[in-house]
């Protein structure tokens, strides 16, 4: 178990969660030997436990602010573990990131994502806030340079985070896709891609200063130079997340981002009437069919 130091509700809540298992001979001190990991905190903390641990799927408890993988509310830790405990839980699996960078020919660094990296344009000192200019590759071809702040490669689970605020598509769970989305594009050309993760991405730093390669928001390399080469493509490395049959990725993201274009606009019944309809019709039509609820 993780909790966010800085959260003295979610250190609380750790000690009880804690003490809980521990009751139950489900508590593992060493968390190599654990089947999950709780996370109490936001997206932050989930990704930091993921990246330290990841082979064991994370259950986020939500304690962050506008996070959207941490999905269990505080106030139902004990149901939701207790489903855990018995087993009625799912793993979701989606792809992470691995970035190299070169500088003539040579492998500068070797950094790992699990939400995005991002290439971002900072202040040089003596020389103000400068732009950044991005050669972009995609499929080993050669597609335009990205001037503007810089751009982001997200996964599935980190495109609702930075990727959304600039204004890349929202990834679904399991998609096996990765969006690559310029940040203000100085240009009128400001397309988002979505492409496949097994797709290589190529990134040629062709400006004029140094810019910043952020993983995660969590680990950095801040010297990315004129000519220096970034090459993307997924890890072999998959970040699991525990989430329940009753959750719906579409409700989380329609209650966190208070999704709401017509707020008084009811959903209309057409859908479900139509599965019912031809629920029903399939059991009139199957011979041997038993009613619901029945055993054969």
């Amino acid at each position: 178990m993780i909790a966010d130091p800085r959260k003295p509700e979610a250190v609380q809540l750790h000690d009880r969660m804690r003490a809980w298992l521990a009751e139950r001979g489900a508590y593992a001190e060493n968390p190599r030997e654990a089947d999950v990991q709780i996370v109490i905190g936001g997206d932050g903390t989930v990704v930091r436990a993921a990246r330290a641990n990841d082979q064991v799927p994370v259950l986020g408890i939500d304690f962050g602010q506008f996070g959207f993988l941490a999905h269990v509310p505080p106030s139902r830790w004990e149901a939701r573990l207790k489903q855990v405990l018995a087993g009625r839980y799912e793993v979701r699996v989606d792809a992470t990131i691995r970035v190299d960078l070169e500088r003539n020919g040579r492998q500068l660094a070797s950094l790992w994502a699990v939400q995005d990296v991002v290439f971002h344009a900072y202040v040089v000192p003596g020389n103000g806030q400068q732009m950044a200019l991005l050669e972009l590759y995609i499929d080993e071809k050669y597609l335009n340079p990205i001037p503007g702040d810089g751009l982001i490669v997200a996964t599935s689970p980190g495109s609702s985070a930075y990727n959304l605020a600039a204004g890349g598509p929202v990834l679904a769970p399991g998609s096996q896709t990765f969006a690559i989305t310029p940040i203000c594009a100085h240009t009128p050309m400001r397309a988002s891609f979505s492409v496949a993760e097994s797709t290589p991405i190529t990134l040629i730093q062709v400006g004029r200063f140094p810019i910043n390669v952020c993983v995660d928001g969590q680990d950095s390399f801040d010297e990315f130079a004129p000519k220096d080469v970034a090459h993307i493509r997924a890890d072999p490395r998959r970040f699991r997340l525990v989430t329940f049959p009753d959750t719906s990725f579409y409700g989380r993201f329609r209650q966190r981002f208070n999704y709401r274009i017509r707020p008084g606009h009811r959903a209309s019944r057409l859908v479900r009437q139509r599965n019912e309809a031809s629920t029903a019709s399939t059991q009139r039509t199957s011979p041997g069919t038993l009613p619901a609820g029945t055993m054969g």
